[in-house]
């Protein structure tokens, strides 16, 4: 293979991840996309709840639905002979904190001011004036539906929920104080689209930015998630998919019913490591570098024969198909041997969390970061014997990148608190005594201000949150470890270790 070649499938490798870091490229939405078999749950209409970790293709998800013909794309071909209605469903947005569409919905300090007059277990009729306004706006020019709620809501209150529903000050005191009237015409509302066969569902994304203030997220979450636990068997033709992150769903401070109640309406996103080198095939495949489609079309069984219209090349199941890719990319091994590490399962091994699980954003960075340290690095490429495009080198280098990064997004966003604690733990080494660990834990470290952003009242409950986010672990004797993914981030050293999870 000619020099020119692996530069240009090097190039390839970079785009498979967007400038922005996310999986949720606007423009390339589509073929970004690789539907898992998991998601053909979502074509069942009591799955309610989507959860998953950071990174896990929530959001991608979600503009999916809202944006590219529901689930249309969202289900496999091999499972959408199972469902015959699919494209019934049109999905409407019913709350989004960030880019277009949100200005529909109130912002933080907006649902922070109605907690500072409001019971947090008072927050039903909040998301029912949302519901109401969003069904509202979608059949405004519907006479049957405008009319019922004229009858319900008065003309006044009816547009007031349609053209200001950000503005929850204009429509809170009489929704609250009529609930049986907003219940009402959702009850008739629902019946209406029933006798038209129609099918409405609302989907919620990006719920952890609904308030400033960690605690206060969860009266608003547990208020939503109870009232699809109530509704969804009670409405026939709307319905609801509500995409939460892992770890607000499982935190104690949502006490919302148990797991077992739950099971029956929920989906968890998560990746296996097949999932996850078919994603990497998908991105690659689809990044419009003809170098780079000859690369993968010469490994036997990698792609599916004919590209889709709208997702592109989709990669085949074939576990040995990633295999042989993965040695001609890389090499077997991580060295000279295995004692390096097998080079098909070293990425995974070494994107982990403490729980165990792999974000496909992290995955796909490993690649992407090595990739573009080749291509900045003189003599990179011209010392890959044969088909090799990545060095093992610039792979662990990466590692280091991506836990970086991964560190960075999450002080940046959802968990700005954690920066304080970062400070406090750089250059120091793992393992470490948990009494120690939860001295960087007490509360008191953080500033006044910053107290209501944490997590927990005390060290023990914000290090159960660290645990509950796959970022801390505890060993046999009680000792703390931090996992790669985070580790470099956080500005760590590792003494000795302890056998990762399997």
């Amino acid at each position: 293979m000619e020099i020119e070649e692996k530069y240009r499938i090097l190039e390839g490798i970079c785009g498979c991840v967007p400038e922005n870091g996310a999986g949720e490229d606007e423009e390339n939405l589509l073929p970004n996309f690789l539907p898992l078999r998991s998601y053909s749950k979502l074509a069942d209409s009591k799955i309610f709840l989507i959860t998953g970790g950071r990174g896990s293709g929530k959001t991608e998800l979600f503009r999916i639905l809202t944006s590219c013909g529901g689930l249309d794309y969202v289900i496999s071909e091999k499972d959408r002979k199972r469902y015959t209605r699919l494209w019934e469903n049109e999905f409407l947005i019913g709350y989004i904190a960030k880019g277009q569409g949100s200005k529909a919905f109130p912002g933080s300090n907006v649902c922070d001011e109605l907690l500072q007059k409001e019971n947090p277990e008072n927050l039903t009729s909040f998301w029912g004036g949302l519901i109401c306004a969003v069904l509202l706006k979608r059949f405004q020019n519907d006479q049957e539906i405008t009319a019922l709620a004229e009858q319900y809501f008065g003309v006044e209150s009816k547009n007031i929920l349609i053209e200001h529903s950000s503005e929850v000050s204009k429509w809170w005191k009489t929704l609250d104080s009529n609930k049986e009237k907003w219940e009402s015409f959702l009850d008739h509302a629902d019946t209406m689209l029933e006798k038209r066969d129609a099918h409405i569902c609302i989907v919620y994304d990006e719920l952890d930015h609904i308030c400033s203030n960690y605690e206060d997220l969860f009266g608003y979450i547990r208020s939503l998630l109870d009232f699809w636990y109530r509704h969804n068997s009670r409405f026939s033709n709307i319905k609801a998919k509500i995409f939460l992150r892992s770890d607000l769903y499982k935190a104690k401070a949502l006490q919302f019913v148990d797991a077992s109640k739950m099971g029956a309406y929920r989906l968890e996103l998560n990746w296996d490591v097949r999932s996850l080198y078919r994603l990497l095939v998908k991105r690659m495949a689809n990044t419009g570098i003809r170098e780079l489609e000859s690369y993968l079309k010469s490994v036997p069984g990698l792609l599916q024969p004919e590209k889709n219209d709208a997702l592109g090349y989709v990669p085949e199941d074939s576990e040995d198909a990633f295999r042989l890719l993965i040695d001609k990319m890389i090499g077997p091994y991580m060295g000279k041997n295995a004692k390096k590490g097998v080079s098909y399962a070293w990425v995974p091994n070494h994107i982990q969390d403490a729980n165990g699980e792999m974000a496909p954003r992290a995955f796909l960075k490993c690649f992407a970061f090595a990739a573009e340290e080749m291509l900045n690095s003189t003599g990179d490429v011209a010392v890959l014997e044969k088909e090799r495009v990545l060095l093992p080198t610039r792979l662990q280098a990466a590692v280091v990148k991506v836990s970086s990064d991964r560190v960075q997004e999450l002080t940046q966003e959802e968990y700005q608190w954690l920066q304080n604690l970062i400070c406090r733990l750089d250059k120091k080494a793992m393992l470490m005594q948990q009494e120690e660990f939860l001295g960087y834990l007490n509360p008191q470290n953080w500033s006044e201000a910053e107290r209501g952003r944490l997590p927990g009242k005390t060290a023990m409950e914000i290090m159960e949150v660290l645990m509950t986010l796959g970022i801390v672990m505890k060993t046999a004797d009680e000792r703390v470890n931090i996992p790669e993914i985070y580790l470099h981030g956080f500005g760590l050293k590792r003494k000795g270790g302890i056998k990762r999870p399997k």
